[in-house]
């Protein structure tokens, strides 16, 4: 088997996703129609450039005037870099789903039966490695949907849908409820429109107020193959699917891609680079360096080739019969390298900080002390610029929580799969993004410590933050503390035992007691032993 190199695999995934889109425009063309059709197709093949350009890199003009040689194309991937760095840092870091009591209940434990439902949906669906893909879908393809399906069989499963997958509507008076969403992808593909596969699920709300569900296979005509469900009514009285829009603008349903402000830098980084690569190539040959010509007839050197082992047929200039006619060159010094260094470092720090992404390399962090509050300095950028697009995060992740819970008490069936105690109401969710930065941990624990002590922080709250344990393995912790610290009270003070009646008997004893009375009986015994 040969070698497969990552342009392949990049221009297969390309492939794919233009013949899929390609199969399912036939699909938009029947759920929408109009201006905003028209629109959405358009910004689907923009969407598909920006993929590319994440691909394969961004294009640039090459020198074609002459066909002796080809020209380098080295495309640097900046772009790739860029957007994988902002999307760990994002989300390699689990984001924290915590339930809050609303009920004022004074029962810690009222809410378990939710977080260990959540807990185990989570895991099963593996979405801690599932959201920094996500993320890129959302950076690259401006949008990203969230969708949570319930199913007897497979449980709940909880989908990612990059925005090449699916198109929405929203109610007109509110642009954030979901009217109507199409999820659909190309299962089968082939030449022949007939042979071609396409699944398709379709939500909708319906006149009664609750979702409907229909889903199907189609092929590429759009014409159903294979009915699954009809308008199916479901449970739910809202479309289980939460759009991430990316930035954008107030009314935009698309969002925008961050790629789109990248491409013109990444074209000259790579343009700049080839041309160095160009001068370099082949240093001891003809091709790029330069020629000196002395006494050479001038007619002789038109259109001289410089392809690597061409042939010229020179002479003599006739105006100087009296010399010989030479060739020299002059080899490339590199005296440019220094100019076109700081070029490629101007455009590379012009990208880094258009997305607020610092320059952590070696070179870029000589002499600096990285500490974590140094570091936290450093990617504070980055973690504004994050904290920005967890605004539109946040409330899809709430939502995804809210129908898992919500979800599970209208379908007992499913749940019976996580578990047996009852789902309870009066809960509010939480989201809590984390950032894979160095911390100043032992500062940071000394000053919460400060905080207990100054009883303006729970011993709760500590061991949940700094030993990620539960609220039941806190309430355990807690007990075995408080049992530890009365036996030690009880070794210290043992003297709590004594019987304290038994002790004033023995000090009314040793008061009644009468020395002189004592003196008689020795004089009495001694007298008796006498006569004896």
């Amino acid at each position: 088997m040969g070698i497969i190199h990552n342009e392949d695999l990049y221009s297969d995934f390309l492939a794919q996703q233009i013949q899929g889109f390609n199969l399912t425009k036939v699909i938009i063309n029947q759920e929408l129609t109009g201006v905003f059709n028209t629109a959405t197709l358009q910004d689907m093949r923009d969407i598909l450039k920006m993929y590319k350009i994440y691909a394969d890199g961004a294009e640039f003009a090459t020198d074609t005037s002459s066909s002796d040689y080809s020209p380098a194309r080295w495309h640097s991937r900046q772009i790739k870099q860029l957007i994988d760095k902002e999307a760990r840092f994002m989300f390699s870091v689990m984001p924290e789903f915590t339930l809050n009591d609303i009920s004022g209940s004074n029962d810690n434990t009222r809410l378990n039966p939710n977080q260990k439902l959540l807990k185990k949906v989570l895991q099963a669906n593996r979405v801690s490695g599932k959201l920094v893909r996500a993320a890129k879908d959302c950076l690259i393809g401006k949008r990203i949907a969230i969708a949570v399906n319930f199913n007897d069989e497979s449980g709940v499963t909880i989908s990612f849908i990059p925005s090449l997958e699916f198109v929405y509507e929203t109610d007109p008076a509110n642009v954030d409820k979901i009217t109507k969403f199409i999820q659909f992808y190309s299962t089968v593909e082939n030449d022949e429109k007939n042979q071609q596969r396409i699944y398709k699920k379709k939500w909708e709300l319906g006149e009664d107020g609750f979702c409907y569900v229909t889903e199907g296979i189609y092929d590429g005509n759009g014409v159903l193959q294979e009915e699954i469900l009809t308008n199916e009514k479901t449970l739910f009285e809202y479309i289980p699917v939460s759009v991430v829009v990316n930035e954008g603008l107030t009314g935009d349903p698309f969002g925008a891609s961050d790629i789109l402000a990248l491409e013109d830098s990444e074209s000259w980084y790579s343009k700049l680079s080839s041309k160095d690569i160009e001068s370099t190539l082949f240093p001891y040959t003809t091709l790029f360096r330069s020629l000196s010509f002395n006494a050479v007839d001038p007619q002789a050197t038109k259109d001289l080739s410089r392809a690597p082992g061409a042939l010229w047929d020179l002479q003599t200039d006739p105006a100087h019969p009296d010399k010989t006619g030479s060739i020299g060159s002059l080899d490339n010094s590199m005296a440019y390298s220094t100019a076109l260094d700081t070029t490629l470092g101007r455009i590379r720090s012009s990208m880094y900080a258009m997305l607020d992404v610092p320059d952590t390399s070696n070179e870029a962090l000589q002499g600096i002390i990285t500490s974590g509050k140094t570091m936290q300095a450093i990617y504070w950028g980055l973690m504004t610029r994050c904290n920005e697009k967890m605004l539109d995060w946040t409330p899809a992740f709430e939502n995804m929580v809210y129908t898992i819970i919500e979800g599970c008490k209208l379908y007992s069936n499913v749940y019976k799969q996580y578990g047996t105690e009852p789902l309870v109401d009066e809960y509010s969710v939480t989201v809590e993004n984390n950032y894979p930065i160095m911390q100043d941990d032992i500062e940071e624990k000394s000053s919460d410590m400060m905080e207990v002590n100054a009883k303006v922080m729970s011993r709760k709250s500590y061991m949940k933050k700094w030993r990620n344990l539960t609220d039941e393995e806190v309430d355990i912790e807690l007990e075995q503390i408080l049992e530890e610290q009365q036996m030690l009270e009880q070794e210290n003070y043992p003297a709590e035992n004594i019987e304290f009646e038994d002790l004033d008997e023995g000090i009314e004893e040793e008061e009644e007691f009468n020395p002189e009375e004592t003196e008689l009986f020795k004089a009495i015994e001694e007298i008796e032993r006498s006569l004896s």
